[in-house]
């Protein structure tokens, strides 16, 4: 059984590939051997291209994390001992914000060991009622090939339920990119919420979480910073689907997809007492952190 401590130590690690080099693999990959090499290659930063990640998508602190894992692009926390992707952090601009074809390149993180990492068998597939759900999405990671295939690595996955990662997150999720496009740019911070007692897959490895979050922040007119913080619960039912999923079943509208979200909105601390972890650490606006949305934000 999976065990831990709610307490998590903040240093930094400088990483390099692991050595269990070599990324296991998961069956139908969409994109060829020789790209996903080069994008593994990617990941490897310098000292100073790691900090200057962290400088730019993580203006308010670092958080709290086991195994820190910068990318240029954002920053995955990953626990390797739950075996998932704790939190993200990145800036979103409104010129990232691009339709792509999505190739599927699920592959173990060669910056973790074989001990560390989640591995393919242990995300049965479909009819398992969980995806491989995206921390950092992919729609969100669309500027390059390279930083699309990055997304697909099991260190930036968790065990979601189909009905949430293919339903209502998907529409929070587009929800995010439109505001990057209406304000120009939006910070977010995402995550799991994996409280004890811990819950896995059948293989025993990966917890899975109760819930999920996303913190997105932008800067109003006034120059102001204000948050928008949004809980849902990693249920198998019980969810409603919003216009354009994929899965069957009566869809809400629009409208009513938003309501729900607006439905879900808390407070940056709440979060912070649900994780445990102190997620923007250099803001002392207690205002900021306690205050709790009463409506979205309008979207262009």
């Amino acid at each position: 059984m999976l065990t831990r401590s709610r307490h998590l130590f903040a240093g930094i690690l400088l990483l390099v590939f692991a050595a269990s080099a070599v990324a296991e693999v998961c069956p139908n990959p969409q994109v060829p051997k020789a790209e996903r090499d080069q994008a593994d290659q990617l990941l490897l930063l310098s000292a100073t291209e790691q900090a200057e990640a962290i400088q730019a998508h993580l203006p308010f602190g670092i958080p709290a994390c086991p195994r820190l894992l910068p990318e240029r692009e954002y920053i995955l926390c990953y626990d390797p001992v739950l075996r998932i992707g704790l939190w993200a952090g990145y800036r979103l601009r409104a010129e990232d914000v691009i339709q792509a074809q999505r190739r599927n390149a699920f592959r173990t993180d060669p910056r973790l060991t074989d001990q560390e990492s989640a591995h393919c068998a242990d995300y049965p597939g479909q009819g398992s009622g969980y995806d491989r759900g995206h921390v950092v999405p992919r729609d969100d990671m669309n500027r390059t090939k390279a930083t699309q295939t990055n997304t697909f690595l099991l260190s930036n996955m968790t065990p979601q339920a189909s009905l949430l990662n293919e339903g209502i997150w998907a529409w929070l999720e587009g929800l995010v990119r439109d505001y990057a496009k209406t304000y120009a740019e939006v910070l977010v911070v995402t995550g799991s919420i994996a409280p004890p007692p811990l819950h896995t897959v059948p293989s025993g490895n990966v917890a899975i979480p109760t819930r999920y979050y996303k913190i997105i922040l932008r800067t109003a007119s006034n120059g102001t910073l204000e948050a928008l913080t949004i809980v849902l619960p990693n249920l198998q039912r019980g969810l409603p689907l919003p216009p354009g999923s994929f899965l069957s079943g009566p869809k809400l509208s629009p409208a009513e997809a938003d309501t729900f979200l607006a439905a879900h909105t808390t407070s940056i601390r709440e979060v912070e007492t649900l994780t445990g972890v102190n997620l923007l650490p250099n803001v002392t606006d207690e205002g900021l952190k306690t205050a709790v949305a009463s409506e979205l934000w309008p979207r262009n």
